[in-house]
């Protein structure tokens, strides 16, 4: 077995893994390698299967559409030192780890100042029903 020193984690690894734990431990969620599938023999069929995990017409198409732009324009070396902004952008967009924080945030202040006796429910009592939470763009439209 070969063994080597990670040096972001100073642990003996098994050289054929350090590679990922070393970049996992060095802060990143995700290594770049494991990001995108990418097949071995490019086909027309190979276009077809990859179509759902690109992010075309769904919410954070613009945002992979921004961060593909960038990394063409710049390449794959210079791309991860100058896309950053727009790479993390769409990570934030996938994820929503910030939006999930804040709603944390928001959950554990309103039960903190019920426990505190400031409010009389830890949440609100009249919650939006479901399929009401977005504005009626086309109410203009309806035929009454």
């Amino acid at each position: 077995m070969n063994w080597r020193l990670c040096d972001t984690s100073h642990r003996l690894l098994v050289s054929s893994s350090v590679d990922f734990f070393c970049e996992m431990s060095a802060g990143n969620r995700v290594s770049e390698n494991f990001q995108v599938l990418a097949p071995t023999v490019k086909i027309p069929l190979t276009d077809t299967f990859n179509l759902p995990l690109s992010q075309q017409g769904k919410i954070c198409g613009f945002f992979e559409a921004q961060f593909f732009r960038c990394m063409e324009a710049y390449g794959a070396k210079l791309g991860r030192k100058y896309c950053d902004l727009e790479h993390r952008d769409f990570q934030e967009c996938i994820t929503q780890d910030k939006q999930k924080k804040r709603f944390n945030a928001i959950r554990m202040e309103r039960r903190k100042q019920w426990l505190q006796g400031n409010r009389d429910t830890p949440f609100e009592k009249d919650l939006v029903q479901p399929g009401h939470f977005k504005p009626d763009y086309f109410s203009n439209n309806r035929i009454h």
